[in-house]
C-alpha cells in the first residue's frame, strides 16, 4: 500500500519561491507532490530525492507545445490548478534547473498574473459596487463585510507581483 500525506498551506502567488522551496525539503524528506488543488498538497511517500519544482503561471489550458518544451529540459508535469503548473525534476548537477531561461520572461509571469487578477478586481467592482453607486443606494451589510476586504486584498496582490516583476526587470538593467 501507497503511503499518502495531505497537507493544507497557503502560499501567496509572489512567494511560488518559497513554495518551491518547501516541495523540494518535501522530497528531501521523502515525500514526493502528487497532486495540489484548493491549498491542499497530496503528497506519497518515496525515497528521499533531491527533486527540484518549478511553478508556471498561465491562463487557460497552453498547448501541447508548452508540455512538450518542458519533457524536452527534462521537467515532468506533476499537477496544475487554478492556472498554476507545478514541474519536478531530478537534480543533475546541471545548469538547466530553471524552468525560465532569464529574468524577463520570470517578471512576465508575475505581470500576466497581476493583469488577470487587475481583470478580476475591474469585474468586481463594477458587478458590485457600480450598480449601488448608480442608483445611490446602499449594499447590504453582509455583501460589504465580503465584498471590500475582496478588493483590499486583490488590490494588495497586485500590488506585491507588480512590485516582483519590477525587481526581475532591475536585475536585468
Amino acid at each position: 500500500m501507497i503511503e499518502r500525506k495531505k497537507i493544507r498551506k497557503w502560499f501567496w502567488a509572489w512567494d511560488d519561491q518559497k513554495e518551491e522551496v518547501w516541495l523540494q525539503q518535501m522530497a528531501q524528506k521523502g515525500w514526493a507532490l502528487e497532486e495540489y488543488k484548493w491549498f491542499k498538497y497530496t503528497f506519497k511517500a518515496s525515497a528521499p530525492s533531491k527533486m527540484v519544482y518549478r511553478l508556471d503561471y498561465r491562463l487557460g489550458y497552453p498547448e501541447r507545445s508548452y508540455f512538450d518544451l518542458f519533457e524536452m529540459d527534462g521537467w515532468h508535469l506533476v499537477s496544475s490548478f487554478g492556472g498554476w503548473y507545478y514541474f519536478c525534476k531530478e537534480d543533475d548537477g546541471t545548469d538547466k534547473l530553471e524552468i525560465f531561461t532569464d529574468a524577463h520572461s520570470r517578471a512576465a509571469k508575475y505581470i500576466h498574473l497581476s493583469n488577470y487578477l487587475l481583470f478580476i478586481l475591474a469585474m468586481h467592482v463594477l458587478s458590485f459596487w457600480l450598480p449601488a453607486i448608480i442608483n445611490s443606494s446602499q449594499m447590504p451589510f453582509w455583501i460589504e463585510g465580503t465584498v471590500a476586504p475582496l478588493a483590499i486584498i486583490g488590490s494588495f496582490a497586485v500590488y506585491m507581483l507588480r512590485r516582483k516583476a519590477k525587481k526581475l526587470k532591475e536585475v536585468i538593467v
